[in-house]
This record gives structure tokens, sequence and C-alpha cells, in this order.
């Protein structure tokens, strides 16, 4: 191969990796499913960084069916609400952070799901965050106002009263309808 060839075959296999870095960087800007680990003390800070939103928070985990069949809720309401301003969707799963292949089903679960918004895993020992967080069990969704004051806490923790999708989306609808936090009420 002479040097000319070469050159050619050089700025070809730029212009492809140029190509490759737009993509992953158009890839990265329309969504890319996370999952990030937080301990008890993380997530209470990411929370407060959410003020001035509507948060929506989906506690959930791939070894729980009820869980499983749940979560495309959430993924439909972010989808249906993604014009919205100043709401955000946010999951956390409950997997067994000492398992490899426990992380990568979370990880895989969400990909299919297609769950672009921040997704979190509960880097702590299971029970010790239920406790820290109040919770008997899950599937739960602890809906946030604009100030960040815990508004609704949809839980399975009354086994005569099961939450149920149109919970949430009345919850939803109900924080949204309130309108902005007055200047100053942080």
């Amino acid at each position: 191969m002479n040097i000319k060839n070469t050159a050619s075959a050089s700025l070809l296999i730029c212009l492809c990796l140029a190509g490759c870095a737009q993509v992953s960087a158009e890839k990265a800007a329309s969504g890319k499913v996370t999952l990030l680990p937080v301990t008890y003390n993380q997530w209470q800070e990411k929370l407060a960084g959410y003020k001035g939103n509507v948060v929506v928070v989906d506690l959930w985990a791939t070894w729980c069916a009820p869980c499983v069949q749940r979560f495309p809720h959430m993924v439909e309401l972010s989808k249906r609400y993604a014009r919205q301003k100043a709401l955000k969707f946010v999951s956390i799963a409950f997997e067994d952070r000492t398992d490899p292949a426990a992380l990568e089903a979370a990880y895989n679960f969400l990909a299919r799901q297609n769950a672009t918004f921040d997704n979190f895993r509960m880097d702590e020992i299971i029970p010790d965050a239920f406790d820290k967080l109040n919770l008997q069990g899950i599937p739960a969704v602890f809906l946030y106002d604009r100030s960040g004051k815990l508004r609704y806490r949809l839980t399975g923790d009354d086994p005569n009263r099961q939450f149920t999708s149109d919970d949430v989306d009345q919850a939803l609808q109900t924080l949204l309808a309130e309108g902005s936090v007055p200047p100053g009420h942080f």
C-alpha cells in the first residue's frame, strides 16, 4: 500500500469513527438507559435536586412480579407527559448489590422497557433501605410536589387496599394542576 492509499484509508477510518461518535452523541441526546447506584443519603441529595418539579418515583425490583407488571405504566406515563415541563420520572431498583447477574437483569429490564428517565439502584442492603424509606415492600410509587414534599405514598402495605395505575394517574394530575411553587418557597 502506498502513502496515498494509506492516507485515504486513514481518512476513511477517521470519517467512519466520527460518524460513530455522532451516532453515539445523538443516542445520548435522545435518551439512554442508565442504572446508577445510590445510597439512601445520596438519594436524598438527588431528590433535593429535583425541587421545582413534580417527581414520580417508582420503587421496584426484577424479583418482584407485581413490580415488573406495573413498571410499563411508568414508562407509558413518562412518554405521555414527555412535553410537560417541571415533571420528572425516576425509578429506584432494589436488587442484590453483590449479585452481578441481578444487576445486569435490572439494567436489561430497563433497556427492554426503554426507560430513559433517571434510574437508580439502591446501593444498600435491601432490608436497611426499606427501613430508611419506611417501606414494608414493593412495588411502591412516591409522588413529590414541586416544593419537594412527599404528597402521595402509594404502596401495597395495606393488603386490603392495593394502589392501582389509576391512583398514580390521579395523584400525578392533582400535583400537575397545582401549578408552580411561589418564589422563595423552597
